[in-house]
Formats: structure tokens, sequence, C-alpha cells
């Protein structure tokens, strides 16, 4: 690959972070030579986080370089899958077409001799016997592909369609011809961010002010320079990019995120806090349909970034991790004001509150209570759940399915895993209680 980063002999994960940092550099590149105006995704908004054919959103440096790609190779969804899904959905990965990683967190934990515990164990010791324990955290990675990589369009074209709606973008533009953006400007006038945001008097530039903890923006009428209508809607597009940058960096105090900025322009700290406020801004705006030019005042960190990813390519896992954080804050109060509005929400654990049930064939999987999976008597492992008041039984499960649910964080990995299981056990007992075939999420 380009930038003479070398794969042989590394792990999955390995060369995926590789892969990571070689975009980024081979984009910030591209940004030197386009005079930054393609932004940091290329120019392409998607409209929407990425995420993969049930509707689960991937995060931080998953969704960013996701978006990258399917920018860049103009995709028309930011909708991934594996080589299982796609079988289960009746469609296989085109000859020749090359996967993109995902990454994720595991770990490993073993006592005091060296000895490898069973994580499940773990997490049942008392709190004094885990702290002798070495717990080590470690990041491997899956491949996915892209819809269009695969012959889902000609064996189920409702369904490729479908998944492609999920990212309509209607064009709204205020009354002065900008882009117009109904979540963001809601948030604005009634102060729905952690610190208060100005943005209804004149000022000569952006800035969020840690002594006061609030942000000041020029005024949205302030970004209005285009020649063109299609300048002028772009224009607006530069005014809430601009927001979300210094949004992002309020997220970084002591007492929110905690993040080491330092506190003057050229210092290390400083630069990296302008990328992780850049590509904050560039995956929040993104997903929201615009995409984040880069600033003038960090133009002349380019090189910078460059050379600090070239000298070392995991620091773009510190970046990304830093901007999952960032982005989530962001995320969870810009769906605020989307459900407010009666919009979708972009992150998916927030659309149960607009959407309480949505069959499979858009995507969701279908809503168990009361789920669990638990260890038998015997040793062996077993899930249960009701689903619509109707106790659905005990249903035994893999043992390795076990230990890899209970080797996972609370997160929204843990639930994904713990549905697929569901629907998986309990497929030929659905329609007995009201879910058709057609709404049930069928994942090997």
């Amino acid at each position: 690959m380009k930038n003479g980063i070398e794969n042989n002999a590394k792990s999955q994960s390995e060369k995926a972070v590789d892969l990571f940092t070689g975009m980024m550099i081979d984009r910030m590149e591209a940004m030197k030579s386009e005079d930054w105006k393609k932004g940091w995704i290329a120019g392409n908004a998607i409209g929407g986080l990425p995420q993969n054919v049930t509707g689960r959103n991937y995060s931080g440096s998953n969704s960013f370089f996701l978006e990258l790609n399917t920018a860049l190779k103009g995709y028309k969804a930011p909708v991934y899958l594996t080589f299982m899904q796609a079988r289960n959905l009746k469609a296989h990965i085109l000859q020749g077409e090359k996967s993109m990683p995902v990454l994720y967190w595991d770990v490993v934990v073993r006592d005091q001799n060296g000895r490898k515990v069973d994580y499940d164990d773990f997490k049942q010791m008392p709190k004094d016997q885990q702290s002798k324990m070495n717990v080590i955290p470690f990041l491997r990675a899956y491949s996915v592909f892209n819809l269009e990589q695969t012959n889902l369009p000609e064996v189920n074209p409702n369904k490729y369609e479908s998944l492609l709606k999920r990212f309509t973008l209607p064009e709204i533009r205020d009354t002065n011809g900008m882009f117009s953006n109904a979540a963001l400007d809601k948030m604005f006038e009634q102060q729905g961010w952690i610190c208060p945001i100005h943005c209804e008097k004149p000022s000569g530039s952006a800035f969020y002010r840690p002594s006061s903890d609030e942000i000041v923006l020029p005024m949205k009428a302030q970004f209005n320079k285009g020649n063109s209508n299609e300048e002028i809607y772009k224009d607006g597009m530069e005014f809430y990019s601009t927001a979300l940058h210094e949004m992002a960096h309020s997220t970084g105090t002591a007492q929110r995120l905690d993040r080491q900025s330092g506190d003057k322009f050229g210092d290390p700290k400083y630069a990296k806090e302008e990328l992780v406020a850049e590509l904050t801004s560039a995956m929040i705006g993104n997903s929201m349909g615009f995409d984040k030019r880069i600033l003038n005042n960090n133009a002349a960190y380019l090189d910078n970034w460059i050379s600090a990813l070239k000298e070392n390519p995991k620091f773009i896992v510190s970046v990304m991790a830093d901007v999952n954080k960032a982005a989530n804050m962001v995320l969870e109060k810009v769906d605020e004001q989307k459900l407010a509005l009666g919009e979708p929400p972009l992150l998916e654990k927030n659309r149960s509150k607009s959407m309480p049930f949505e069959i499979a064939t858009t995507g969701e999987e279908v809503p168990f209570k009361d789920a669990s999976i638990f260890k038998l008597r015997n040793g062996n492992y077993a899930v249960r759940a009701s689903y619509n008041g109707v106790d659905l039984g005990i249903k035994k499960i893999e043992n390795n399915v076990a230990t890899l649910y209970f080797s996972l964080d609370k997160t929204e990995d843990k639930q994904h895993l713990l549905t697929q299981t569901l629907n998986k056990s309990f497929e030929n007992v659905l329609p007995k209680v009201g879910v058709s075939k057609e709404q049930q999420l069928k994942i090997g």
C-alpha cells in the first residue's frame, strides 16, 4: 500500500491500524493538493452513521474510516456486512472485492502465575481477587464489505433499496439559501448543549473559552460568502461544521472527558486536540449531511499530523478513541433534539424511543424481553427470553458463544450478540407468538 507501511508478519488488527493510518495520510496529502476544498470525507456527505445490515452503528475509528471508504469508492450508502451476513441474505461477495477491517477490543485474563483465566470465571470473582489478576486488553479485527461489493442488488433488490432509503437526505435551505439543520438550530436556540453557545451576535472568530466554559461563533449570516446558489448552500454547512468543531473542544474539559489538550499553538497536545476536534466534526457532520472542510488555522498542522502518523501508526488509535468519546457526547445531544422534532435519531440505541418496533425487512431486530444467557448445573450454557408477554422457554447454546458473550463489556456489542443468539435459538418458536419469518433476523 502507499506510504511504505509494511504489513508482513503482522496480526489482522495491526494490519487494520496500518490501513487506517495509510488512509488518513493519503487523505491529508490529497487535501493539501486540493486546497482543502473537498473536506475530510472527500466532500460526499452520506447522511447517516455507517451501519451493518441489521442497522447497528459502527463507532469510533470504524465509523470514520467506513465513511471515508464509502466516499472515496463512491458507494451509495455506508452499509457493510460480513461474509456470513451476505450468505444469510442469499447473496455473496463479488469476486476480486477487497474488504475493510473493523476493529474491536478484546481482553485476556491471567493469574499471578501467568495461567489464562476464563473471563466468565473472572467476572464472578470477588473484587479483591480480581485485583490480583492481570487483565490485558488487545485489539482484534474482522472484515466487512459494502453492499455494492455484493450481488444483493440483483438477488434481493427490495432489501437493497430499503437499506439505501435510510440515507436519503432532503435538501433543506434557510431563507438565505444556506444549508439548514433543524436539530442543531434547535439546540442553539434552546441552549441544549453542555455549555452555552453564543451565535446571535457578530464575531470575528469561533472559539471555545475554557475559563468561562462557553462557545462563541460568528453569526450564520457571516458565513454567507458564496457567489452561486451552490456555494451559498455549502456556506451553511461551514457554519454547522465550525460549531461542531468547537463543541468537540468543549467535551475535553477535566469535568467531562478530561483530555490533555495543551494550551498554545504548536504544542503537540494542542495539535492532537485540534485533530480530535476536526475528525469529530467531520464524522458527525457527514452523518448529518455535510462534510467538514479543514479550518484555515489548522492547515499548518497537516504536515505535523502526517509526520506523527508516519512515525507512529498507532497514533491514530489514540486519536480515534478520543474522537469516539467526543462524538458520542455530541450525538446524544443531537438525538435529543431530533427526537423532539420527530426525526429519526442517529444512534441505534435511541431508535426504540421513536420506533418501538421495526420488522427485520428494514434491518431491525426482534425486541425480546427478560433475555439472558446463563450457566446450567451441568456446566453448559443456555438462553432464555420472552416476547410479547410470552415466555419462550430455555434453549441450550454453544459454550463458545456464551464465553464470547461474557468476555465482552456491557456495551452495544454484548447486546447485539445476545440478540443474534436469541434470534437463532428461537427461530422456530417466534412464528407461534406472532413474529413472521420475514420479521426474523437470520444471522448464522
